[in-house]
């Protein structure tokens, strides 16, 4: 089950940034500032939308960039990064009128060739943006606005030494701020409890429908009708185990893990220590022992540490002396 196998699982945290991206799409929105903490899977959230076409509600081309820190931000270097990340060579002495106007041209033309009447592109990193950045975002959408829709997903995470609207270098003028600023989506983990809002279409938790997903509907190897739990858990499969039996007492230790560090009551799970604690449990607990029948609190805690589940919290600030 190496990394580059292992499945992208589509996920409720997921399902509702795709409903708020087609809500701000419908209503008219330039932009979705996309914020969350670091490692609670925002970019595959992002990345999900650009290979799903079933949320949006008109035909688009979506592309995804991610963005460094330039010393001094201008147009060219922005238009010229991001035809960079197509493969495509700028020279370095051309003008950024030119770059601007390649970049954009080249948009149209994908935009064409895929039937789509918006582009929208994805930002990693947008926490890095300043307000020059913006203005160079703004100069490529006014460009391509003449043709076609533009639609922006910022990628911005919580807890980096710049972010939001306050941590940007001076305040957007609100040309900007109309633009980009006017619609947020909060990116959590895997909810352990059912949101009131969503209750009247989801009975399960984020969690249990995560589990799921490795319980019963992906498949390995693929096509061969067998799950992940089913494949490394033969014999525990067999007697009627699933990750989804154990939610519980895995939700328990969780809790008393949290408590002994002087965390809260668990609310999320940031999707990197979820993966890499289904990982540990089938491939290294479940694989590894042909007479597995189901997870000890000992191996929760030992699948919790090999996760670095702590380190990934929030509001952990390392072991108490």
């Amino acid at each position: 089950m190496l990394r580059e196998r292992r499945p992208m699982i589509f996920t409720r945290p997921a399902e509702r940034l795709a409903t708020d991206c087609k809500n701000s799409l419908e209503i008219g929105a330039n932009a979705i500032w996309l914020q969350g903490f670091a490692r609670f899977g925002k970019t595959f959230g992002a990345r999900q939308l650009v290979q799903s076409t079933r949320w949006r509600p008109f035909p688009m081309y979506i592309a995804e960039y991610s963005y460094t820190r330039p010393t001094k931000p201008n147009e060219g270097y922005f238009s010229s990064g991001l035809l960079e990340q197509h493969g495509q060579v700028t020279a370095k002495t051309a003008l950024s009128v030119n770059t601007v106007m390649r970049y954009t041209r080249m948009l149209r033309e994908q935009a064409l060739r895929h039937g789509a009447v918006a582009v929208g592109l994805v930002f990693n990193e947008a926490n890095r943006f300043t307000v020059d950045e913006y203005e160079n975002l703004l100069t490529i959408d006014n460009e391509l606005e003449k043709y076609l829709r533009t639609f922006h997903i910022l990628i911005n995470q919580c807890d980096a030494s710049r972010y939001g609207p306050a941590g940007i270098d001076k305040r957007p003028p609100r040309h900007l701020f109309g633009r980009y600023f006017t619609t947020t989506h909060n990116y959590t983990g895997l909810l352990w409890d059912v949101p009131e809002d969503d209750k009247t279409h989801q009975t399960l938790s984020d969690v249990a429908l995560a589990f799921r997903e490795y319980d019963e509907l992906l498949t390995w190897p693929q096509g061969s009708g067998i799950s992940y739990t089913q494949y490394f858990a033969r014999k525990a499969y067999a007697s009627g185990w699933r990750l989804g039996t154990q939610i519980d007492s895995i939700r328990k230790v969780i809790e008393d893990v949290r408590a002994e560090h002087g965390l809260g009551p668990v609310h999320e799970w940031p999707m990197q220590t979820f993966e890499h604690f289904v990982y540990f449990v089938l491939v290294r607990i479940a694989g590894d022992n042909p007479d597995f029948t189901c997870l000890t609190e000992s191996e929760i805690r030992n699948a919790l540490m090999r996760a670095c589940y702590l380190h990934i919290e929030p509001d952990f600030q390392g072991d108490r002396e």
